[in-house]
């Protein structure tokens, strides 16, 4: 079949690009080796020199390997790193380009119908559902519980990330130069210093290549500090 063009937005709030974060904070589930030990810009310069963002395994998809997007427009992302949620270390793309390659967006699974709810879905929507729930408390005579003394992890744990506007693609996600729409750096001139190094370490293409890409800098603190082409902060593709 034929799909059809996603439709395009130009609303505050919804936007056309999703965006990968090289690096954020809190807590992350187990990474492999070589990547867990490199830092976001290094992280954000492999993958654009291999032009592949490798799928692994996070929170709640039974270890089914995914790479994560987020869909928040630029001033819910401001705001979430003025939080400490984000670092400034990111690659955008067209959302049609992740739906071309098996993404969407997730969907939410009540905490008391996720057993259910993942033991009947199969591959690949598994891997794109969030248990949502506020957590909870064993309370005696619960006629739920019958005779347990306590309740089940996926009760009695939190589990409440609307604010991630999350998508997934459930498999490693190949780009060419052409695919990536913006960066996000944590200066105006980072991707002018870079090339030079990267002209030197990955030849003179590579270098043309990245330093042709359209930046959106943001400090650490969530603060716009460039944003010259206004490709994330308006509508189309």
């Amino acid at each position: 079949m034929r799909i059809h063009q996603l439709r395009t937005y130009n609303l505050p709030d919804i936007g056309d690009h999703l965006i990968h974060f090289t690096g954020r904070t809190g807590s992350r589930y187990s990474l492999p080796e070589d990547i867990r030990n490199l830092d976001a810009p290094t992280r954000l310069e492999r993958i654009l020199h291999q032009g592949r963002i490798r799928a692994v395994a996070t929170f709640g998809t039974g270890g089914r390997p995914i790479v994560a997007f987020t869909e928040s427009s630029q001033a819910s992302v401001l705001r979430l790193m003025s939080e400490g949620r984000y670092t400034p270390w990111g690659i955008g793309f067209s959302k049609q380009f992740i739906f071309e390659r098996g993404g969407g967006p997730v969907f939410y699974v009540r905490g008391d119908e996720w057993d259910a709810a993942t033991a009947a879905l199969p591959d690949p929507m598994r891997a794109r559902a969030v248990r949502f729930w506020p957590g909870a408390t064993w309370e005696i005579g619960d006629p739920l519980l019958f005779d347990a003394q306590q309740l089940p992890t996926t009760l009695a744990t939190e589990s409440q990330w609307l604010h991630e506007r999350e998508w997934r693609v459930p498999s490693d996600v190949a780009f060419g130069w052409a695919d990536v729409k913006f960066l996000i750096v944590p200066a105006p001139d980072w991707a002018t210093g870079q090339a030079l190094q990267y002209e030197i370490a990955y030849g003179e293409e590579y270098a043309a290549h990245f330093s042709a890409i359209p930046v959106v800098a943001i400090n650490q603190q969530g603060q716009l500090l460039y944003d010259g082409s206004g490709i994330w902060a308006g509508g189309g593709p």
